[in-house]
């Protein structure tokens, strides 16, 4: 499923994000927010829809990278608060990430 017109509006913003060698408190918490907002209005993302919405970007490879780990702590944080999600047909042997 492909990322939700509501999550690319929020990833746009933080796509333009500039940095010159690192992120200031204010922009890593605007990357943390983004992710936190995207979650909390019932929108799931996997981590590989995020890698090829920054392939189709200029976003600066310092912020790339933090999208990405913020994208995997929040995702992660996110799924362990909520360990009551509908079964996936595993049949295919991939742990329901298909």
């Amino acid at each position: 499923m492909p990322l939700s017109e509501n999550s690319l509006v929020l990833l746009n913003q933080i796509a333009s994000i500039d940095c010159k060698g690192t992120l200031d408190s204010e922009q890593d918490d605007l990357i943390k927010d983004t992710f936190k907002k995207i979650l909390s209005s019932g929108n799931i993302y996997k981590i590989d829809e995020i890698e090829k919405w920054l392939e189709t970007t200029s976003t600066n490879p310092v912020v790339a990278e933090r999208i990405l780990n913020v994208a995997h702590y929040q995702k992660a944080k996110h799924d362990a608060k909520n360990p009551l999600k509908m079964a996936h047909d595993d049949s295919c042997g991939c742990g329901g990430d298909c």
